[in-house]
């Protein structure tokens, strides 16, 4: 296509090129969201620390545990949907004896 061409057609290729580009830009940034684990490994180890300088109780460390690690869970999903590496096993979560 000759720069005369891309002259008269930016008004219509310019937008188009700008809302392309703000899209790649949204869907990179939820990608990074949606499979960085920094926080979620974060909260897990305060809540380590709560446990051994006895802050919680066993029972409260399970319970919150169970949902980091089903946060951690969505974690892997998503790095897995998006073709990203995935270091480790599964990740399973612990159940209290009454749920089995």
């Amino acid at each position: 296509m000759g720069l005369l061409a891309k002259l008269l057609t930016f008004p219509v290729s310019g937008p188009v090129a700008g809302v392309r580009w703000s899209l790649k830009m949204v869907e990179r940034t939820a990608r990074e969201e949606l499979t960085d684990d920094t926080a979620i490994k974060q909260e897990l180890m305060e809540l380590q620390l709560a446990l051994e300088s006895g802050e919680i109780d066993d029972a409260a460390y399970l319970a919150r545990e169970a949902e980091i690690m089903l946060k951690l869970r969505d974690v892997r999903y998503w790095r897995e949907q998006f073709g990203l590496g995935v270091a480790g096993g599964p990740v399973r979560v612990q159940r209290d004896e009454d749920d089995r």
